[in-house]
């Protein structure tokens, strides 16, 4: 496919509409645009910024026709050369090696990364993918953790040579000091320790289980008590008050000034002595009459002294009666007053034995309101005297005790049971300390490898972190056996990685002797010999991949031994040879920014007749530039159509 026509509406201040033919110069000063319309051109045929190093902060709005075989077609929304390679010829062509071959400028006439890039051109052109081999090789000696020359432990991956050497004297000498240990019989003491410190840690355990048990049991029954106290209060509260029933007990000692039936007996008595009295008073006045007496004063004696007994004895008959009606009214006052004091009793009897038994209770209430009220002063550190206060303290203090109380701890408890615990618990303490004293040294020995120990990255190396405490004799055996797997595993990776690697050289050398077939047809060496007149005869690929040149008498040369001039001419014809393979064949064309700036006139003619013959082969080359003499040259080699550009 080749360019016919680039339309810039807008890229920064470019606004340009340019055709091109097979061969075409774009000429214009500087300043009229020509980087601008270079890198306009390579965001649209590409569709990626990053090909060229942009000078404006945009995309470029416009499109570009492609002239292929099966006519034109205009590439605009996004549309790409790329594409159409892909869609017309099953072809895939990356952006950068379309940047770094069929774009040719002065500024960076040479392919950056050299040997990545001629490397990667030759795993598309020849099918060897030595790249990936390489890459491959690299990856297999970082899983080895070795140096890329001398296949060594490196210390760049995760310090695997030190990590190893720190294992590797850590596990000698713990297995030094566990040989030691058996000789000395600090097995059977550590065991004997360990097995106090269990026994330490059961007593302790129950300990703790039973003063649970006994704090709940202390915290319930204080809340039982707390409970007892307030029940008792308020049942006290309710019972009459002491000055009501000793109002009640004076009023019976008052109503006992003569019994109900004695007033009765009385009350009768006097009836029948009124009754006598007047009888004998009539039979007295009677008599006296009958025997003939008729003197007044003795007729009247004997009714009037009778008389007197009547009135006497009515008298008193009234003072029983009016005593036996004053005793029913305040028996029934004594009574509704009680009723109204809480007192259910019908008579003063039943009160007194009420009384009696409210005193009782009274009393009863008064000694659990004492009892209680000293128990929560005791137990909970209450200063208050009123049982009142004594209650409203004992909540707050219990309230704040709950959190502290394990509800769970619903074991027996009893004294005796954790006197023997917490003795239980000393006694193993005291061996666990007599045992401790005599591993004191073998402790700080333990330490100082857990120490050790926790400067290597088991993780790193093992996928799994270090989870053990060096505590004793068995977790140094333990250590042991990791370090004898850690080591192993640094140096088993290492051994697997070496060989590995030894097949991924042999497989990289043999490939790297195909690489050769990349400039095997010469294209690239006809090109160079003829732009630089015979001088150089032969353009190829090192062993470690990079450009040389040879000369007539045999020399070979780098690209950084060549003059600004050759290396140009060298970078054109590498450029030519590399853009025919990569196409197959198809034809394409060349994007030239002054790519030959710096040639003296004679490079430049015989650089120009090049390029005349690549147009002449098929290709199209559109070259701009701000030279008059290589307009001129080219034109006249490629009988190019010339467009010029004006200041912008």
């Amino acid at each position: 496919m080749k360019l016919r026509e680039v339309h810039v509406d807008r890229y920064g201040p470019l606004r340009e509409t340019l055709q091109f033919d097979d061969a075409h110069v774009v000429y214009g000063p500087n300043e009229s645009g020509k980087t601008l319309l270079v890198e306009s051109l390579l965001q649209s045929l590409t569709g990626d910024r990053r090909v060229a190093a942009t000078r404006v902060d945009e995309r470029p709005e416009g499109y570009v026709v492609l002239d292929g075989d099966d006519g034109e077609r205009k590439l605009e929304n996004g549309d790409t050369l790329l594409d159409c390679y892909a869609e017309r010829y099953n072809f895939e062509l990356t952006p950068a090696e379309f940047r770094n071959v069929f774009v040719v400028r002065d500024a960076d006439l040479s392919v950056l990364d050299e040997q990545a890039f001629y490397r990667s051109v030759t795993d598309r052109v020849v099918g060897i993918w030595t790249g990936d081999i390489e890459t491959t090789r690299d990856r297999v000696l970082e899983r080895g953790r070795l140096t890329p020359e001398r296949w060594d432990l490196s210390s760049q991956y995760d310090d695997a040579r030190e990590q190893r050497d720190l294992a590797a004297d850590l596990l000698s000498d713990v297995e030094a000091y566990l040989e030691r240990a058996e000789s000395e019989g600090l097995d059977a003491i550590e065991r004997d320790c360990y097995e106090a410190a269990r026994e330490r840690e059961r007593a302790e355990a129950a300990v703790e289980a039973l003063e649970a048990a006994k704090t709940r049991e202390e915290y319930e029954e204080l809340v039982k008590t707390k409970g007892t106290l307030e029940q008792s209060l308020d049942q006290r509260a309710e019972l009459p008050s002491d000055r009501e029933l000793s109002e009640l007990e004076s009023r019976l000692d008052e109503l006992a000034t003569g019994s109900e039936d004695e007033l009765k007996r009385r009350k009768g008595w006097y009836t029948r002595a009124t009754l006598a009295s007047l009888a004998a008073g009539v039979v007295a006045a009677a008599v006296p009459l009958a025997l003939g007496f008729e003197e007044p004063p003795l007729v009247a004696a004997g009714p009037a002294a009778f008389g007197v007994v009547t009135l006497v004895a009515l008298a008193l008959y009234r003072s029983a009666s009016n005593a036996l009606v004053g005793l029913d009214a305040e028996r029934e006052a004594i009574a509704e007053r009680a009723s109204e004091i809480g007192i259910d009793a019908a008579d003063p009897p039943a009160v007194r034995g009420a009384i009696a038994d409210l005193r009782q209770e009274h009393e009863n209430h008064t000694e659990v309101i004492q009892s209680n009220t000293g128990v929560l002063r005791t137990w909970l550190d209450i200063d208050a005297q009123d049982p009142h206060d004594v209650v409203d303290a004992a909540a707050d203090a219990l309230e704040a005790r709950r959190p502290d109380v394990d509800f769970d701890a619903d074991r027996e408890f009893t004294e005796e049971e954790l006197a023997d615990a917490r003795e239980r618990a000393e006694a193993a303490a005291a061996r666990y300390e007599e045992r401790e004293d005599a591993l004191r040294d073998h402790r700080r020995q333990l330490d100082r490898f857990g120490e050790r120990a926790a400067q290597i990255r088991f993780e790193a190396f093992c996928g799994e972190p270090l989870d053990l405490t060096v505590a004793n004799l068995g977790a140094l055996e333990d250590l042991a056996d990791q370090l004898e797997a850690f080591v192993g595993a640094i140096e088993t990776d290492a051994d697997v990685s070496r060989a590995a690697a030894t097949i991924l050289e042999e497989m990289a050398a043999s490939e790297n002797q195909k690489m050769t077939t990349l400039f095997a047809d010469g294209e690239a060496a006809e090109v160079f010999r003829r732009v630089t007149d015979e001088r150089y005869v032969d353009v190829g690929l090192t062993d470690d991949s990079r450009l040389a040149v040879e000369l007539a008498n045999g020399e070979r040369l780098s690209p950084l031994e060549l003059s600004r001039g050759t290396r140009d001419q060298l970078y054109l014809s590498v450029r030519v040879a590399l853009g025919r393979r990569l196409m197959e064949g198809r034809d394409g064309f060349f994007l030239m920014d002054d790519a030959f700036l710096s040639a003296d006139p004679e490079r430049l003619e015989r650089q120009a007749d090049v390029l005349g013959d690549l147009v002449e082969s098929g290709w199209q080359v559109v070259y701009l530039t701000c030279k008059p003499e290589a307009r001129d040259a080219l034109a006249e080699a490629t009988d190019a159509g010339v467009s010029e550009l004006s200041s912008l």
